[in-house]
């Protein structure tokens, strides 16, 4: 469920930007529809997410130790 609501998010989104539905770029993501513009967008956002989600990645210390980065209790 969590995926469907991220995919409406992005969506809503690119739906704003063109100035159509949320179903209409949901049926240009699915095959329903066809618009050149739209799925260029989509594959633009999603490459975006994807790229700040691995630079987020490099940034966050990966360790063995969790409690050195969790938060002190008091």
């Amino acid at each position: 469920m969590r995926k469907a609501k991220l995919r409406d998010d992005t969506a809503r989104i690119v739906a704003q930007i063109h100035g159509v539905s949320i179903s209409y770029v949901q049926k240009v993501r699915n095959g329903e529809r066809e618009n050149e513009e739209i799925m260029a967008t989509l594959v633009d956002f999603e490459q975006g997410k994807t790229s700040l989600i691995r630079h987020l990645a490099d940034l966050i210390p990966v360790t063995s130790n969790p409690e050195k980065y969790a938060r002190k209790k008091n």
